[in-house]
């Protein structure tokens, strides 16, 4: 039974229109007494050109799969930006989830050989900043709907938290975060016609935030519909997943970074070795088609 103190987040009505997403009505203020949790990979970038792309996205799903399992599988909002996440949580689980993200970055730094960058901001200083943080629910299918902040508030976080502002510290040397149902299994996507390309539009500094009538936002709703549109004119929408789904691949890239995630030094072999059986034959499943018991590969 989830907590009522998260129920503001289940209770905004899920879109499932991605044309809305600049729509002001499908977003709900967040909460004053609530907080923006946020990580970063230090020298991200520069990670992935060295080959370490597969761990920079271990470093920032970790602080997410970390929270979750704190909270016991409440339900709240997060994002996640490939090298780091943003997620808000009722004031209530601030130091819980400032405990998660102080783990987290510890066992990012013994363990996958990266800083991860760590802050949880009171939205209350968001807003006394002059900024806003609103929120709403994207349903990407009848079981699965993804957050998405709008406001700028977000942003203004993530650049206190890149300043040395709000931050979580790691914690103590040895100290590891509960990373249970951490996985990266699928391979990644194949391009089709050359690329895949990822379009961030943001508005120019002086625009003003909000939906009012007159501001000048609006323009930017509109040039990001006119995007959004140009995308929707192309096969399946311009959706860069296969209709038949991601591959699994084989073999598993990253069964040593799940075994790092889940187990001790001590019996990480024999970890990797049962993550690695275990999509051989979820691979086979995959590849066949075949059902087992209740589940179904194909759906």
């Amino acid at each position: 039974m989830s907590d009522p103190a998260t129920r503001f987040y289940t209770e905004i009505p899920v879109f499932d229109d991605f044309s809305k997403v600049v729509d002001d009505r499908v977003y709900r203020r967040m909460p004053e007494d609530w907080c923006i949790g946020l990580t970063d990979v230090v020298g991200s970038t520069k990670a992935i050109e060295n080959g370490k792309y597969k761990s920079v996205n271990m470093a920032g799903a970790a602080a997410i799969s970390a929270v979750i399992n704190t909270l016991g599988h409440q339900d709240f909002p997060f994002v996640f930006g490939g090298d780091g996440v943003s997620f808000a949580v009722p004031g209530k689980y601030r130091e819980k989830a400032a405990d998660a993200l102080a783990s987290t970055a510890r066992w990012v730094e013994e363990e996958l050989d990266l800083a991860l960058r760590a802050a949880m901001v009171p939205v209350a200083d968001i807003m006394a900043a002059g900024h806003d943080v609103r929120v709403a629910r994207l349903g990407t299918s009848p079981e699965v709907a993804f957050a998405m902040f709008s406001g700028h508030g977000v942003e203004w976080a993530e650049t206190e938290m890149k300043q040395d502002r709000f931050a979580v510290d790691a914690a103590a040397p040895g100290a590891r975060p509960d990373l249970t149902g951490l996985s990266c299994r699928w391979k990644p996507i194949d391009n089709t016609r050359g690329c895949i390309l990822s379009l961030i539009v943001g508005p120019a500094d002086g625009v003003r935030t909000g939906n009012k009538e007159g501001d000048d936002i609006g323009d930017y709703d509109r040039l990001v519909g006119q995007v959004i549109a140009l995308f929707e004119e192309g096969e399946r929408g311009g959706h860069p997943i296969p209709e038949s789904g991601p591959d699994m691949g084989w073999p598993p890239k990253g069964a040593d970074l799940e075994a790092r995630a889940t187990t001790s030094e001590g019996s990480r072999r024999k970890e990797k070795l049962k993550i690695i059986l275990f999509c051989a034959f979820a691979w086979i499943l995959f590849k066949t088609g075949w059902k087992l018991k209740n589940f179904d590969p194909v759906h």
